[in-house]
């Protein structure tokens, strides 16, 4: 089951959450999650901001802005951040257990 946060902000409900795609779109727009450590400052914002694509696209960067300043605890909520986007980062190396996954070979 994916990890989610859900907060009410102005009578609306949002979820936080990351997919695949949302990966895909942060790397493809230079965000690289092993830099964390390296790169706070610039990454955690980023990663607030990403978590809204897979549930509310359309929402202003003004909007995102607007609900980060208002957040508290954010020291918790990065690393929440962090780990859902790990956990959605490590399902592309899951086995497919499915009755039809492909088994392969190499020849060397």
């Amino acid at each position: 089951m994916a990890k989610v946060i859900n907060f009410t902000y102005k009578d609306v409900d949002y979820t936080l959450e990351y997919t695949r795609k949302t990966l895909e779109k942060m790397e493809a727009d230079g965000i690289v999650l092993a830099q964390l450590d390296k790169k706070p400052v610039t990454i955690l914002p980023k990663l607030f901001q990403y978590a809204f694509f897979a549930h509310h696209k359309r929402i202003s960067k003004i909007l995102v802005e607007e609900i980060f300043e208002l957040f508290t605890d954010k020291n918790d909520m990065y690393n929440k951040l962090s780990t859902m986007a790990m956990d959605t980062l490590n399902t592309l190396f899951e086995d497919n257990t499915s009755k039809n996954a492909i088994k392969w070979k190499a020849n060397f």
